[in-house]
């Protein structure tokens, strides 16, 4: 959370930036479904783990190009993450929100020690599992003719999440690719399953 959420003049604007975001999503009075509850969840869970690929990220003081993704991208995924706090209670949040944190974290480190192609290669498929994730739940919803307002809520993450994976390919240079790359966007993209489904349960 940004030091500047705080106080000004003695007064807090965390509220009202925090409202504006929500207005930008049209959050306030989205209809989350009781049978969209689990997805809800991953959805939260997904998003402070992105939070946390970009606050590692940030770290990167080798590497100019990263640390301008990590901040681009970085306010999308804080927004999203308010979006999806403001849409599941408390309660309803996953029990394992600090290994997400820790997992996120871990990844956007790690991936960035490798440089900027293959960190973005890295985003590439951690958005390309989200942005599926995401169209999982909008095919769902249209198919069930439930809640319109999530509905356009989530078309429109997915969509500035797809911008990100399609930021991160314009980005990747033709030196990242071989056998350990191509395992390691696999084991990317099943980590995100696995973290995904048990997201939905605990």
């Amino acid at each position: 959370m940004r030091s500047d959420w705080f106080e000004t003049n003695g007064q807090s604007t965390l509220g009202n930036e925090q409202a504006a975001i929500l207005n930008h999503y049209a959050a306030h009075d989205v209809l989350v479904p009781s049978d969209l509850t689990p997805w809800m969840r991953s959805n939260h869970a997904g998003e402070t783990g992105a939070v946390f690929i970009y606050k590692a990220a940030s770290l990167a003081f080798w590497s100019k190009a990263i640390r301008q993704m990590a901040l681009e991208h970085g306010v999308t995924e804080r927004h999203h993450l308010l979006v999806m706090s403001h849409l599941i209670s408390t309660t309803e949040q996953s029990k394992l929100i600090p290994l997400w944190k820790l997992m996120g974290f871990g990844l956007g480190l790690f991936s960035s020690l490798f440089g900027y192609s293959f960190f973005c290669r890295t985003i590439q498929a951690v958005e390309t599992f989200v942005e599926q994730h995401y169209n999982h739940q909008i095919n769902y919803l249209i198919s069930t003719a439930q809640s319109d307002s999530l509905l356009q809520l989530l078309l429109r993450c997915c969509e500035e999440e797809a911008h990100h994976k399609l930021d991160a390919e314009s980005h990747l240079s033709h030196q990242c690719r071989g056998f350990w790359v191509g395992a390691w966007v696999k084991a990317v993209s099943r980590g995100s399953s696995v973290a995904v489904e048990a997201a939905k349960k605990i």
